[in-house]
């Protein structure tokens, strides 16, 4: 429920044409990947079906494809496979009173975890993004999340923390505490590796990214005053890959 603000630092497109040209160009330019990602619907779905020839025509010329799918029924995941995505970063919330207020959708925990078992199905990669101190949430089911990840054997999650945005109908919601999410990290980190994503609270940044140094082995737009290695890329890419996108 973000009202899109967290969509218009991406390059926006109105139909699979459009998409194509975008990457012909990107590709021209020397760029080796591309998040897809949306506006979800109200069913907190990505509209996959209508892109399936551009997702296609993408994947000819070689771009690496990571597809920010929303919850996906069995069609999705099907034309994902058949289109052979890369990757999809999952949205992964175990807490319905969490989906109904920071989403505004009316699915249920299950429909989550049958939706990442569906890509795994037809043999995508997942990379689940669980987001602490989301509205209407505990943490209590940071560890049920960590636990279906360890089943499914993902190699990789990614850890996220609730900025309130101005503008929106969660602005007056509070951001997690600092060792809210450390805690949580530490849980993820039972059952896969652990990326730090790219939304957290600017105002965190600081002191979270220096905290969590050496405890995860990935930060998405690190904070400046950090010294690591660039890579320029998603911080949900295979390690095959690394060298590729190193800046």
């Amino acid at each position: 429920m973000c009202g899109g603000k967290w969509l218009r630092g991406m390059k926006p497109v109105k139909s699979p044409e459009e998409l194509v040209l975008l990457a012909k160009h990107l590709r021209e330019q020397g760029v080796k990947g591309i998040l897809v990602s949306g506006g979800l619907d109200k069913r907190g779905k990505l509209p996959i079906r209508p892109f399936e020839w551009a997702l296609r025509e993408m994947k000819k010329m070689g771009l690496f494809i990571s597809v920010h799918t929303g919850v996906v029924g069995r069609e999705e995941a099907t034309i994902l496979s058949r289109v052979d995505v890369d990757l999809a970063d999952y949205e992964l919330i175990l807490d319905r009173n969490a989906i109904h207020k920071s989403k505004g959708l009316h699915l249920r925990p299950e429909d989550f975890i049958r939706g990442m078992e569906l890509l795994l199905e037809n043999g995508i990669e997942v990379v689940p993004h669980v987001t602490v101190g989301l509205p209407g949430s505990s943490n209590g089911w940071i560890k049920l999340a960590s636990n279906i990840i360890s089943e499914l054997e993902i190699r990789r999650s990614v850890v996220l923390a609730f900025i309130p945005t101005p503008g929106t109908p969660l602005e007056g919601e509070d951001s997690p505490k600092i060792e809210d999410i450390v805690e949580s990290v530490g849980i993820m980190k039972k059952s896969s590796r652990v990326s730090l994503g790219c939304m957290r609270p600017p105002w965190l940044k600081e002191k979270l990214d220096i905290k969590l140094l050496g405890i995860v082995d990935r930060i998405a737009n690190p904070h400046p005053h950090l010294n690591i290695k660039k890579v320029n890329a998603c911080c949900s890419i295979p390690d095959r890959l690394i060298e590729e996108f190193m800046m």
